[in-house]
């Protein structure tokens, strides 16, 4: 049975012993003096009730109990070595977990899976762990730590506790059946789509986006299907058994015979926003290094923008 009285400077000192065959080299080696050391090897002894090795005047040689145990004492401090090696890493943000709260409307952009990558690159040994939120629970799972940080898009007024920075504005679209009649049109007025049937996704899943899109609109949609995700309202539409108005990063999802067309009405400021937002008092290393990627990739694309306006 396992002895609490038995500590890893007792393995240490064993193996030092075991591998010099030398009571005095191995205390060299460990930077004490002999009689300490050989007074532990007999307390190690004792406590296992065996005899580790055999020593005379002139030699020392393990015993086949000590061999057993020197197979196993060099396992246990490999272990602890990369116990701790692992624990510095993790100080440093080198490994660990980082759980990604998303939503299916954000994962068509390409802002986002660009800072996964720079991440991973640059920090492999962190497994990043996705987790596909509904944006109705996206800012909880983040205040109750199921996920570290998260992509929310539409978001209603941020916890105080919560930190935030903005990803993306994008503007929202009219998507249609090629056959719809409205398809052709260059542009679309708001008012034109009051009396359409509308698909959306699950309004208890993504209220705050419906909110979003009556305050622009000005007007209730007449909502004829809900449906669970983004793909099955953009077939749907396809379908030509709706339209839908949607950020217009839903194009990148690619679905046979749609047509997207700007909301005439609205104006530049009218967008949807995507933010990234964590815990305010988050300090861990991983949590942190994924901020700075973040942050970097979204001044590389402000300063893109700016240099490319300025051609």
């Amino acid at each position: 049975m396992y002895s609490q009285k038995v500590e890893l400077r007792h393995l240490r000192y064993f193996v030092a012993v075991a591998e010099e065959l030398h009571f005095g080299r191995a205390a060299e080696k460990l930077h004490i003096a002999q009689p300490p050391l050989s007074q532990q090897i007999r307390q190690l002894e004792r406590t296992l009730g065996v005899r580790l090795l055999e020593r005379n005047y002139h030699t020392v040689t393990l015993t086949n109990v000590g061999r057993v145990f020197l197979e196993d004492a060099r396992r246990i401090l490999e272990q602890v070595e990369h116990a701790l090696s692992r624990v510095q890493d993790a100080q440093q943000g080198l490994v660990g977990w980082l759980d990604i709260g998303y939503i299916k409307s954000t994962s068509a952009t390409t802002i986002i899976p660009d800072m996964l990558a720079i991440y991973r690159q640059r920090f492999p040994s962190v497994e990043i762990r996705l987790r596909e939120v509904n944006l109705q629970e996206q800012l909880q799972a983040i205040q109750a730590q199921q996920t570290q940080v998260g992509f929310v898009t539409c978001p209603p007024k941020i916890p105080a506790e919560l930190d935030s920075v903005v990803v993306e504005r994008i503007p929202l679209v009219a998507v249609f059946a090629q056959q719809h009649s409205l398809a052709s049109h260059a542009s679309v007025p708001i008012r034109s789509l009051i009396n359409e049937p509308f698909i959306f996704c699950q309004r208890q899943a993504s209220h705050f986006f419906y909110d979003r899109i009556i305050q622009l609109c000005g007007f209730s949609p007449r909502i004829t299907q809900e449906v669970p995700d983004i793909r099955m309202q953009l077939g749907l539409v396809a379908a030509n058994l709706g339209i839908s108005i949607v950020p217009a990063s839903a194009a990148a999802i690619r679905t046979r015979g749609l047509v997207y067309r700007p909301l005439a009405d609205l104006d530049g400021d009218d967008t949807i926003e995507t933010v990234l937002a964590w815990r305010r008092k988050d300090i861990a290393p991983v949590v942190q290094e994924f901020l700075a990627v973040a942050r970097e990739v979204l001044e590389e694309c402000k300063n893109t923008t700016i240099g490319a306006e300025g051609v």
